[in-house]
């Protein structure tokens, strides 16, 4: 029995002309609509490079240049069926490639220990690109207090990008949002 990749929908809007460039060139291609946006979106993020990676990768997927490629940080911060893990994965390794939302949020979770501290390393040993060495000396959260908690990590984090000039932690502002509460 052949086993189906799992999928993601994303949907989007695009011109007219724009999704007849897409037929066309699947058509052109004899590949599927999808599989043009597949390979042109990993074309494209190939371009990109960590100029100074973190020393906890790998030597091996270092360039001459001492950058990393961008889709192998991706690769190897990519968690199938864990979205929280692969965004703290990602700040970890790749931090240009998340919002400023979701940098906020991967950094309140992994600067804030007595509240998402927990038994899941975010890398564990047979994750390819840390080098081993470090795996042990990295984070490790509880999954679970960080998926209760994402609504008020949310609310902080646009709070932070609404106020970048406001030095709040994340502790103060449960605080405060708990005692607006009761007002």
């Amino acid at each position: 029995m052949a086993v189906r990749k799992k999928s993601e929908s994303i949907n989007f809007r695009v011109s007219p002309l724009f999704k007849a460039y897409l037929e066309g060139a699947a058509n052109a291609a004899g590949i599927t609509s999808t599989q043009v946006v597949e390979e042109s979106i990993t074309d494209f993020v190939s371009q990109f490079f960590i100029d100074k990676p973190i020393r906890e990768i790998d030597p091996a997927f270092i360039e001459e240049d001492g950058s990393l490629q961008l889709v192998e940080a991706m690769r190897g911060a990519y968690l199938p069926g864990e979205p929280i893990l692969t965004k703290l994965r990602t700040f970890y390794v790749a931090d240009i490639a998340l919002s400023s939302r979701d940098k906020i949020i991967a950094r309140t979770i992994l600067e804030s220990p007595s509240y998402f501290s927990g038994r899941t390393k975010i890398f564990s040993d047979a994750d390819w690109i840390i080098a081993e060495e470090y795996i042990p000396h990295l984070p490790a959260v509880d999954l679970d207090k960080v998926a209760k908690s994402m609504p008020s990590l949310e609310a902080f984090a646009a709070f932070r990008e609404k106020n970048s000039k406001v030095k709040l932690s994340y502790e103060a502002f449960l605080e405060m949002t708990v005692e607006d509460q009761y007002e």
